[in-house]
């Protein structure tokens, strides 16, 4: 055992370049985006331990080196021009603690955290735990997320995202605190419903084909009892309760499935009960979410 910084660093809307590149070159191009993340991964005294598709894994000895290359990372993907119209976007997710070694590869709770870390990641951000921010040997300029529950692990994460943008002299670090989120409000619209949502009322909303939800809607593919949008810690989350799961697609993000399980809802984006989002419907649900700090 010994103990590491894992980062995982996603390339936003792949599908999206595939179409407007074409398979060969947007392989080659994704390719190029994976190489330029592993150069960034080296300078800062980490290792590559593999990539998988458009994602890349990194273990870094100090969780300050692991701090550092997300922002480079950041800072380099926000640096190029955009490809076909589009914006190069990568989110990234670091945890950092015990892993067992096993040859080149890493393995156990610390890199099954730190993967969920980056799905909950929205694009040009870097989440991390409290953990991390901790073990670095240094400042670190954050803002607290508050506590989150995490598919397969009992006790909740304390989630952080670190200030990436401008210069570090110029940024202010935010002391965590557990009992206090910031004040948000959830924007749902089906159509010309709207509703909103806000975290200092403690409501919630039922979505689901049943004429008892708070928001009906009328697919063939939801259950009468489909989900739930429930605040917790400041933060919105849809909970699934259905038979053909929901997906979610995050604005310049991939777009994520989750059967009786639940996702963050960060910045703005399409919800769609029951089938994949291939383009926008006319029963996809739109939220925007809004925080006042």
């Amino acid at each position: 055992m010994a103990e590491r910084a894992i980062l995982f660093a996603d390339v936003c809307n792949s599908t999206g370049i595939t179409e407007a590149l074409g398979d060969v070159a947007s392989r080659k191009f994704i390719g190029e985006l994976l190489e330029e993340l592993t150069e960034i991964t080296e300078a800062n005294d980490g290792r590559v331990v593999k990539t998988i598709g458009d994602e890349i894994m990194s273990s870094f000895e100090r969780a300050m080196d692991g701090i550092a290359a997300a922002v480079d990372m950041q800072r380099a993907m926000n640096a190029r021009p955009p490809v076909a119209g589009m914006k190069t976007g990568i989110r990234v997710g670091i945890h950092f603690g015990p892993v067992v070694i096993e040859g080149d590869d890493l393995f156990g709770d610390v890199v099954n955290v730190s993967a969920r870390v980056v799905a909950l990641s929205a694009a040009d951000q870097v989440l991390t735990t409290q953990d991390a921010i901790e073990a670095a040997d240094g400042p670190v300029p954050h803002r607290s997320l508050g506590v989150h529950s995490v598919k397969g692990r009992e006790e909740q994460l304390h989630l952080c995202e670190i200030l990436w943008r401008g210069e570090t002299a110029q940024m202010t670090v935010v002391a965590p605190k557990l009992d206090l989120g910031p004040k948000a409000e959830l924007e749902i619209a089906l159509g010309d419903e709207r509703r909103t949502l806000l975290s200092d009322t403690g409501n919630s909303m039922s979505v689901g084909r049943g004429a008892e939800a708070d928001l009906v809607v009328p697919s063939a593919q939801a259950s009468r009892a489909h989900a739930n949008v429930v605040c917790r810690a400041g933060r919105f989350y849809l909970e699934d309760h259905s038979t053909n799961g929901t997906y979610v697609r995050p604005e310049g993000g991939r777009e994520i499935f989750v059967h009786r399980d639940q996702v963050l809802l960060q910045g703005s984006g399409l919800i769609r009960l029951g089938e994949p989002i291939a383009v926008k419907g006319p029963l996809d649900i739109e939220y925007r979410t809004l925080y006042q700090d």
